[in-house]
């Protein structure tokens, strides 16, 4: 062997030995973007039955996946009663609702057709006067978008869109929508497309959220977005097959998504033949126990924290924390099982929950690990996804006061409940346009009226020696 040849070996195997023993480092202190959730869309899907629903937006059993955002198609010719619907299901288990229209109405459109042309500039008012009239008409619309995948011309229900017509449409009319607007879910994530509205002062200020698509593509951090203070949600891609290769792929681009300051990520389809979450009537395919790893335990409110991405080869790894708790979201594509250690910084943890899927397991709960010194170690499935959720709640013979903030009932009707208000200086709730409704300094009762609250979903966040829990609730 040449001396070079020896060097190199050399080098490879301290390489090779430095990833293999590396420890993942939670930094809880190190907080980064808030998670708006995981959701999916029922385009075309006619009415969800109770079951369905309750597989996709409950969450009180490994059977049911607890989104928390639905997407819905605008139909052109206002046909939006099946999407009512299935807003109002969704809405009732605690879901936002993302609008998205894949085309104005044909008489709004250079073609006068549903599939293709542009919309014309005569109609920009009109169209903007539609979408308001959706948003009326479904009354519980979080976010509205004005075009889905404006940058690809196909042959079904679309409307190409320049980035100047973007631009325009933002400056005179998004506004007039009178709901939350995002743009441009470009179908490749093409930020040529909305770089030109963040960059225009008066276009930024009537938009509040980018979406894209990730198809020809990958996730990645989209700094003019985030310098101008708008959230990203990935709201739409898929995989049609339902094997355990393709599904840890599906689970390291959602992980990827978080990783690169996305708030939210957004399957296509949640129940249709193809592309699916879940099978008519509600049964989970794999692909559902992979997204009920994240988001079954990573909650709305939840804050992704600093984590060390990739510990191993082949080995991801994603973390969060809200509720008094940290998740971490552990990713093994390896086609053998892997040990590997965690341990928790700026934070005391006791213990962790474990819940895996794999080739042979659902949203499987393995027991509880135990923490010393803040850390642990364990095995790894082979191509598996692994969530752990941390309790600081002590075993064995330790001490320890449990004073983490719980809110109850939720939903409520006309009073929400604090575990606790010890060492609480600052109360506030805000509806999801983010308007503060209600606030309290140094709350003296854990009692809240929210009775003058209309009936929706909020947020309430609570301020405690320094730190903040926000929670998200409903109102009945």
């Amino acid at each position: 062997m040449t001396l070079k040849k020896l060097t190199l070996f050399i080098l490879n195997t301290f390489i090779f030995l430095n990833l293999s023993a590396q420890v993942a480092t939670i930094d809880v202190a190190k907080v980064k973007q808030v998670v708006d959730g995981f959701g999916a869309s029922t385009a075309w899907h006619g009415q969800l039955t109770v079951a369905e629903a309750d597989a996709a937006f409950k969450n009180d059993n490994s059977e049911q996946m607890g989104l928390s955002i639905l997407r819905v198609r605008i139909d052109p010719n206002s046909a939006w009663n099946d999407e009512k619907q299935n807003a109002i299901k969704a809405k009732a288990r605690g879901a936002m609702i993302l609008a998205s229209p894949w085309s104005p109405p044909a008489s709004m459109k250079t073609n006068n057709n549903l599939i293709g042309g542009e919309l014309k500039p005569a109609s920009y008012a009109d169209y903007a006067s539609f979408l308001k009239k959706f948003c009326t008409s479904m009354g519980n619309v979080d976010v509205v978008s004005f075009q889905n995948e404006p940058n690809i011309q196909v042959g079904y229900e679309s409307c190409t869109w320049s980035p100047a017509q973007l631009l325009e449409f933002c400056k005179t009319n998004a506004q007039a929508i009178g709901t939350t607007v995002m743009m441009p879910e470009a179908f490749n994530f093409d930020w040529k497309y909305s770089d030109p509205v963040l960059n225009d002062s008066t276009a930024n200020s009537h938009i509040q959220y980018i979406g894209g698509h990730i198809y020809g593509t990958r996730p990645y951090y989209y700094a003019n977005a985030w310098n101008k203070g708008k959230k990203v949600w990935m709201t739409e891609h898929y995989y049609n097959p339902d094997d355990i290769d393709t599904c840890l792929i599906m689970a390291k681009e959602i992980a990827d998504c978080f990783y690169y300051s996305q708030n939210a990520y957004v399957w296509w389809w949640l129940r249709q033949p193809g592309c699916n979450l879940m099978e008519k009537g509600g049964k989970l395919k794999r692909k559902g126990y992979i997204m009920g790893q994240f988001s079954k335990f990573v909650r709305p409110g939840f804050y992704r924290v600093d984590a060390t991405y990739q510990p191993k080869t082949k080995v991801y790894l994603v973390a969060f924390k809200g509720n008094g708790q940290n998740v971490v979201v552990a990713i093994n594509q390896n086609k053998n099982s892997v040990s590997q250690s965690f341990s928790f910084k700026n934070d005391t943890v006791f213990s962790v929950k474990k819940y895996v899927t794999s080739a042979s397991k659902n949203i499987r709960d393995e027991g509880t690990l135990t923490c010393a010194n803040n850390s642990f170690t364990d095995n790894l499935d082979e191509q598996s996804i692994t969530t752990y959720v941390s309790s600081k709640i002590p075993t064995g013979n330790h001490s320890f006061k449990e004073n983490e903030i719980r809110i109850y009932p939720n939903p409520a009707s006309k009073f929400l409940h604090l575990s606790t208000i010890e060492g609480v200086n600052d109360l506030r709730i805000f509806n999801m346009l983010g308007q503060p409704l209600i606030s309290k300094t140094n709350p003296v009762t854990p009692t809240i009226n929210i009775s003058g609250l209309n009936s929706g979903v909020y947020l309430i966040r609570i301020r405690k020696e320094g730190s903040d829990q926000t929670f998200r609730f409903i109102k009945k």
